[in-house]
């Protein structure tokens, strides 16, 4: 039992430091949260985590080889790299527009809705990660602790995402009384830029593979 729950802060750590570099479902919460508060964080974490089930289903399924194609993932990635430029252009495009902190139109949907997007057409690199390091990973715990370990492990990896987003949503949020139109601004162009670089950064990664 030991081993078991040893691996609750493994998994804990290893997904702590994937979540604490910067990417598209960071932009994205920090962005919801001026508009939809501080429960976006753990709204969008819980989209994630609803992916990530997803697509540990669909290996235990046997559809893991899909996922694992080269030509697979090449079509996501572009795919999710034009969304994302897209996304990113629309939000740097409405920044002249903005007069105050305040919700805005292009961000009506729930944030579980935005967790989920942005763990999949709009961020490719989750289902690489899973199908790739997160099973071999898996693997490791479940040959030192079972199904026990492996329930663990995931608990533990949950627990980290669930916390950073909370975190990250919350402190925006109690920050945003305090910021004046400038900063607002500032924030939404930083976030569409970050969405930019990681749209082009996908199709450059990926478009070869489809040669």
């Amino acid at each position: 039992m030991i081993e078991a729950i040893a691996q609750f802060p493994i998994g804990f750590v290893i997904a702590l430091s994937g979540v604490l570099i910067p990417g598209p479902l960071l932009a994205y919460v920090t962005m919801k949260t001026l508009s939809s508060g501080a429960r976006t964080g753990t709204f969008a974490a819980i989209g994630h985590i609803m992916v990530e089930l997803v697509i540990l289903l669909l290996v235990a399924l046997g559809l893991g080889y899909l996922l694992r194609e080269e030509d697979f993932q090449a079509i996501v990635g572009v795919f999710g790299g034009i969304l994302l430029l897209i996304f990113g252009a629309f939000n740097l495009s409405r920044i002249g527009k903005v007069k105050e902190p305040r919700p805005s139109a292009e961000l009506k949907h729930h944030p579980i809705v935005g967790g989920v997007l942005f763990s999949t057409i709009l961020n490719p690199s989750v289902f690489l990660w899973w199908t790739t390091i997160g099973v071999v990973l898996l693997m490791e715990a479940y040959l030192v602790a079972a199904l026990a370990g492996v329930g663990f492990w995931l608990a533990g990896h949950f627990l980290a995402d669930l916390s950073w987003f909370s975190l990250v949503s919350y402190s925006v949020a109690r920050g945003k009384w305090l910021m004046g139109t400038r900063s607002y601004k500032a924030i939404l162009v930083a976030c569409g830029c970050i969405l930019l670089g990681f749209g082009i950064f996908f199709i450059y990664n990926f478009a070869p593979r489809l040669v």
